[in-house]
Order: C-alpha cells, then structure tokens, then sequence
C-alpha cells in the first residue's frame, strides 16, 4: 500500500504520464522510491496496452534490487543481460517489463562520440509499444555521455527521472535540464516530519 507521499506522488505522475511528458520525482532517501516505481509502472500498463516500462540503474546491485522489489510485488520483470540482449528485448511486444544497467547503451572504444551520437539518432532502436523509462538515481551517469546515448537510441520514449540524493546546484541544473521539471518532491524535512526517516 503507497504511503501519503508515494500516493500523491503517483497521482502527479500520472499527469504527466497521460500528456507523454517526463520529469523527475525527487522523493528523499530511504522514502520508498522503488515503491512509487512498481505502483507508477503496474498503473501504466495496466491502462495502457500498448505501454512498455524500462527501468534503468548505473550500478549491478541496484538492478538486481529494483528486480527483486518487482518480483515481490508480483511483477515478472526481465534482466538485460547485454546491450544486445536489451536491443532484441526492446524491438518486440514482450516483455513488458525490464530492467537494464545505463552501460548497456555504451559502445567501448568510440574515438568521435558526437559523431556516434549523430549516427545513432539517425538511426534509433526500433522499440516495439509505448515505451515509459524510469531512471534511477537520476543525478549519476545519467547526464553524461550513456544517458546521451540512451536518449539517441531510445527519441520516443518518455524518460522519468527518479532521485533522493541532496544535489548540487550544478547537479541539479544538470537533472533538470536532462529530465524536464519536477512531476513531485518529497523534501527531507517533510519526511522527517512524517517521522518516515530519521
């Protein structure tokens, strides 16, 4: 069951999720973030048939977390296991559900990166359905050149960025720029107010 903040947090996305327009959830650490993803994912296709959720982490024990957060909610979700593996999984109907690391949208060895951009872009991943990507702790690798990619791969995808970590300005600047406005925050004190953290 959501929590106030996970409710109202869901409620926002939706919004925005029925306009095709991202953003970023900014919900603090330790609040609950997996769980507006599983609610916010299952909400999205089950009213919407064409819908496709890809959850993308830059570290191997948070994908292997995110999934076991789904499983556990009753979720069957798919693991890419490489870049090509993610690029077959994407191209058709099924699953509906996955989760990927961001370096699986890399290419090692790339000497003119702006230049492989532009190739990309010209030529994007054929993703099958409505494809919704949520991207977890969105401030990392997500405004360098994997997110980049990512984006040049995937131009009709709608991106909702998801974050807890205090940022920088020039982090933030760089998330929100990145990802669009916030869809919903959820601040420190607040939660500690609702005595959700310490």
């Amino acid at each position: 069951m959501a929590a106030v903040h996970q409710y109202f947090g869901i409620k926002a996305a939706q919004t925005h999720v029925q306009r095709r327009e991202g953003g970023i959830i900014w919900h603090t650490q330790g609040s609950g973030k997996s769980i507006v993803m599983v609610l916010l994912a299952k909400w999205i296709l089950e009213n919407n048939p064409q819908a496709r959720v890809a959850i993308i982490t830059d570290r191997d024990e948070l994908d292997k977390q995110i999934a076991r957060v789904f499983k556990d909610a009753g979720e069957a979700m798919s693991r890419a296991v490489s870049g090509r593996d993610l690029m077959k999984q994407l191209a058709q109907a099924t699953p509906r559900l996955l989760c990927s690391l961001v370096h699986k949208f890399g290419k090692k060895d790339v000497e003119n990166f702006d230049a492989f951009n532009k190739e990309l872009e010209s030529q994007p991943c054929q993703a099958a359905g409505e494809l919704f990507v949520f991207v977890d702790e969105c401030h990392h690798t997500q405004s360098g050149k994997l997110h980049r990619m990512m984006k040049a791969m995937l131009p009709n995808a709608v991106f909702i960025g998801f974050t807890g970590t205090p940022l920088l300005k020039k982090d933030k600047q760089t998330s929100l720029e990145v990802f669009g406005k916030y869809v919903h925050t959820y601040k420190f004190n607040e939660a500690v107010e609702d005595e959700v953290v310490l």
